[in-house]
């Protein structure tokens, strides 16, 4: 039997010609207001990718505290009764605190830093001194904005990197070696770069204390590796003298490599992936922080040796730089003792002396 196809009603073509209509109608305003709709999608994706790449946040810093923190609780529940073994004595169980609390002090100690920041139009500066308390230091010479002292002036433009010109933003002249960063808004003197892992901009008063976090989070990584190894291994070398009942044949096995390799990937898989985690975050620290001091021993920053290379590919850049002393002890030295700090010492000198002198004129 066949099924002939006699058309379709008027009532029902008219009927389709008006949910076609009424379906084109729809259609065209769906898609404007899914065009809206992305539009306003693609607006709060780009102000999410603004305050994450190019604004100061937190996100990083929770992330490590998230890393150091919760890595430590971990091996708290999981690898702190495996302690002590015949490879790691007691002294372990508080070393590991030990580590973990210098290294959570100085990120606290990086954090609250300052890199020392220019001020517009008054040259005011803004550091922190070793006791981590801000400090403003801004000796007016005279009663114009401009006639005033700069303590981070210590550097003579090269005028290869650096010329005398004015920072767009903050409308005064730039130091040499001084640099707005574009995320903190502030121009900082001797720039290195923003570090986003402590949220502030690495400059001439916290570099000390950058690469002090570096240091302690590089040995955090290598004793927690270290620990880490040494408790996998001993628990390795015990299951080896054990014997194993195959669940399947239901017979006993003797402790073979991979059978007890395979135990301790289902058994102590928590502390295998916190060491995978400490030795591949140690390599990158490592790498990172060998980076950083042979910045330092050539008297170096980070902006500084990113914008040489670009200038080395120009064939414009020149051998040696002017900031180079000649020496690495030198050069360190500029980190550990910065000077900006010579200037304050003298400056509280002279006025200590004037002081004196003025107590002396009152009693005679």
């Amino acid at each position: 039997m066949q099924i002939l196809n006699l058309g379709t009603p008027r009532s029902e073509k008219k009927s389709a010609i008006r949910a076609g209509a009424w379906g084109k109608y729809r259609a065209q305003s769906i898609q404007r207001m899914a065009t809206k709709e992305g539009a306003d999608g693609a607006g709060h994706l780009a102000r999410i990718v603004n305050y994450v790449l190019y604004q100061p946040n937190p996100l990083q810093q929770i992330f490590y505290l998230l890393l150091v923190v919760g890595g430590y609780s971990a091996f708290l529940f999981f690898g702190l009764p495996h302690l002590p073994n015949d490879s790691l004595g007691e002294i372990h169980i508080y070393l590991s605190f030990v580590a973990v609390l210098s290294a959570l002090q100085s990120f606290i100690a990086a954090s609250m830093s300052s890199p020392g920041i220019l001020l517009p139009r008054t040259h005011c500066a803004v550091t922190v001194l070793d006791n981590s308390l801000t400090f403003l230091v801004c000796v007016v010479l005279s009663l114009t904005m401009t006639a005033t002292l700069v303590y981070f002036d210590n550097y003579e433009f090269d005028d290869v990197l650096y010329r005398k010109r004015e920072c767009p933003t903050c409308k005064m002249t730039k130091l040499a070696r001084s640099k707005h960063c574009s995320v903190c808004n502030k121009c900082v003197p001797r720039f290195d770069h923003h570090c986003g892992w402590l949220n502030t901009c690495i400059g001439e008063c916290n570099h000390w204390v950058f690469l002090r976090f570096l240091m302690m989070n590089v040995l955090l990584c290598s004793y927690g590796s270290y620990v880490l190894f040494a408790t996998l291994s001993d628990e390795y070398q015990h299951l080896l003298r054990e014997e194993f009942l195959d669940e399947n044949t239901r017979t006993v096995v003797q402790g073979e490599p991979m059978v007890v390799v395979r135990y301790l990937i289902h058994e102590e898989s928590i502390l295998i992936v916190l060491f995978v985690l400490c030795v591949g975050m140690g390599i990158a620290l490592v790498c990172f922080s060998g980076f950083h001091l042979y910045l330092v021993s050539n008297n170096l920053t980070t902006n500084e040796f990113f914008k040489r290379r670009e200038l080395r590919r120009s064939h414009m850049c020149p051998c040696t730089h002017k900031y180079d002393l000649g020496s690495a002890v030198l050069n360190w030295r500029e980190v550990w003792e910065p000077r900006y700090k010579a200037k304050i010492f003298a400056v509280k000198l002279a006025a200590s002396k004037r002081s004196d002198h003025q107590k002396g004129v009152k009693s005679a």
